[in-house]
């Protein structure tokens, strides 16, 4: 539980440092919107999926894994492949 909500609740956080970059200013909205995503898909597993009475409690482990293959994870990905892409751009000899 901790990893859903501290992954999604960062993006957010780092979504707002991005938009005042303008190499990642491209990227802010995505992050943030996946953050969103990220908190309201946390709050709906708490009352619909991980409670024992819970009408999807059967099908806890894969919207865990849906959240974070679909959410979270490409998310990340792209984050880290634009922070290489600029990373290696700034340490290209001019």
């Amino acid at each position: 539980m901790t990893y859903f909500l501290s992954s999604a609740l960062g993006l957010i956080v780092v979504s707002r440092r991005l938009a005042a970059d303008p190499r990642f200013r491209h990227l802010a909205s995505y992050a943030l919107a996946a953050g969103i995503t990220g908190v309201a898909l946390f709050v709906l597993m708490g009352v619909f999926v991980v409670p024992e009475d819970a009408p999807l409690h059967a099908w806890a482990g894969l919207a865990q894994r849906l959240v974070i293959v679909v959410v979270l994870f490409p998310c990340t990905i792209v984050l880290a492949l634009r922070l290489l892409r600029v990373t290696r751009a700034d340490d290209a000899p001019l």
